[in-house]
């Protein structure tokens, strides 16, 4: 049977967005507890075990969740520490961010943490620097490719299946986010957005499309997906205004998403992305 890598987000909407805003580092929200919560409940109803690429800012301010993640069988990975576009960084800054992420989570976890995910999928291009830099510090593996066009973090000419990446400081596996192809065209269908605005029983015949061609698939996930709030920033509506559109987008259909993680859990076998990368010849 084809696997497929499960993997979640694990960062704070209000903490991000509100830096988006104005700069300002603000501690997690409390919701972000309960969304994890609800998280790790149903991977145990589904006997799955997923990465968590978890946040250094966060895990600095809530460093149980880090331990619950690895308690409960999951694997801990790294998604930066403070959430800086990867194309961004200069070279000493990007090591620093891989480095101190790194030990800080195997210090909380009590792992060996090898992967990681760009924010927002930052890494533009298959020769980014980012991924000679993952080898030097130590990682086996990355999860940060979008093989589509015409989207801010994509990469057209990507391969949609997982492989092997030569860079100057060694081998590194790479697990792109899932796609699906419809004629000479691919579309997203990895999670975030794509599972608010894709109805379920598509995202499941999309999955179970790629499942019998044997096409191993990489999805996504974030906490504030599972809210039962509404997503919006303190400090009223001068504050609010400015993220209007975020706001819109990452509220409508949240309703949708844990369907759709059911759907996968029922009709996948669902992996780590340690697991899904030792399946891809080095």
């Amino acid at each position: 049977m084809t696997v497929h890598g499960i993997s979640f987000d694990v960062e704070d909407w209000q903490q991000l967005v509100g830096m988006r805003v104005d700069g300002t580092v603000s501690e997690p929200s409390t919701d972000v507890d309960a969304c994890m919560a609800r998280i790790l409940d149903l991977c145990d109803e589904y006997a799955v075990k997923a990465t968590f690429f978890v946040l250094g800012l966060l895990a600095r301010a809530r460093p149980h969740l880090v331990r619950q993640i690895a308690d409960r069988g999951h694997e801990v990975a790294s998604h930066s520490v403070s959430h800086r576009l990867v194309h961004g960084l200069s070279p000493a800054d990007l090591a620093a961010e891989l480095r101190d992420s790194k030990h800080m989570l195997e210090d909380l976890a009590g792992q060996e943490v090898v992967g990681f995910r760009a924010p927002e999928f930052s890494v533009q291009r298959l020769d980014s620097p980012c991924f000679a830099a993952l080898c030097e510090a130590g990682f086996l593996y990355d999860s940060s490719v979008f093989p589509v066009p015409s989207m801010r973090y994509g990469i057209a000419d990507a391969p949609h299946a997982p492989f092997a990446m030569r860079t100057p400081a060694g081998t590194l596996v790479e697990l792109p986010l899932a796609t699906l192809g419809v004629g000479a065209w691919r579309m997203p269908i990895a999670g975030g957005s794509h599972f608010r605005l894709l109805p379920t029983p598509f995202v499941r015949w999309a999955a179970g499309r790629a499942d019998r061609h044997a096409e191993s698939l990489v999805f996504y996930f974030h906490p504030y997906e599972f809210t039962r709030r509404w997503l919006y920033l303190p400090g009223g509506w001068a504050r609010n205004r400015q993220v209007g559109k975020m706001i819109a987008l990452h509220n409508f259909a949240k309703g949708r998403v844990e369907g759709s993680l059911r759907a996968l859990c029922e009709d996948l076998r669902l992996v780590t992305l340690r697991d899904l990368a030792g399946t891809v010849s080095r």
